[in-house]
């Protein structure tokens, strides 16, 4: 009989809590369910946010290298600036020193140029030698031209010069009243360059010479070449009047 109440008691009991289960579940809202997924996607967004600074970090650190890669980029440019302006440097100071080397080196070595119309090799120390002489004749030191030039014309026989020290040398030695040294001199002028020109005047001081000689046959005959194979130049005029004077 007290079994048999007892399995009654707990039968019911059983039954009243399942009730109360249903009845609790039935008063469960949607929004108990929406509450349960909010979290998992709050999960999401964390793991994501997570994901994102993580990302973030990257490309942070990633432009942390770009940066620094163009840094050194610029530190490799400005020095290769720097190397190639010392290049440019080095080159132009090697163009001037080979530039002075050659013009040091030509002083050594004979140059080949054209001297009022007569073409030839010019030797080291040859042109300051012509002009030593042309500087005492023009100085009025005759002797020391004289003694310049007849060295330059035996030393330099094929000079482009050689006719203008030959001119110089003859009006030199009329100048010191040796007309015999003036007239050799200055007809040897003629002979080897008769289209220089320095004829003219060189034949007006060979007619001179030649008169102041006492040849003056000779000095007449040299006038009336000069007048008939030169006659626009200045020498030819004065040829004219010296002409006039012998008669």
């Amino acid at each position: 009989m007290q079994q048999s109440k007892c399995f009654s008691f707990l039968h019911n009991s059983t039954a009243a809590l399942a009730a109360v289960v249903f009845v609790s579940l039935s008063f469960v809202s949607p929004s108990s369910f929406a509450f349960l997924e909010d979290g998992e996607a709050r999960r999401a967004i964390l793991d994501l946010r997570t994901q994102l600074s993580a990302s973030q970090k990257a490309q942070v650190e990633l432009q942390g290298l770009l940066d620094e890669l163009n840094q050194e980029t610029a530190k490799l440019r400005g020095r290769s600036e720097v190397l190639e302006k010392q290049v440019e440097e080095l080159t132009a100071q090697q163009k001037t020193f080979y530039q002075d080397l050659n013009e040091r080196m030509r002083k050594f070595e004979p140059q080949e140029i054209e001297i009022e119309g007569v073409q030839g090799k010019v030797q080291p120390g040859e042109k300051e030698a012509y002009d030593a002489a042309l500087k005492a004749f023009q100085d009025g030191n005759l002797k020391k031209a004289d003694t310049g030039f007849q060295a330059f014309v035996k030393k330099y026989p094929n000079s482009p010069y050689w006719p203008l020290a030959q001119f110089w040398l003859g009006n030199s030695e009329y100048a010191q009243k040796d007309y015999k040294s003036a007239i050799a001199t200055l007809q040897s002028m003629v002979k080897r360059y008769p289209l220089h020109g320095r004829v003219p005047d060189a034949l007006l001081t060979l007619a001179n010479s030649q008169i102041e000689a006492g040849q003056k046959p000779a000095g007449k005959k040299t006038l009336e070449n000069l007048i008939a194979k030169h006659p626009d130049a200045e020498a030819a005029d004065l040829a004219k009047q010296a002409l006039k004077r012998l008669k």
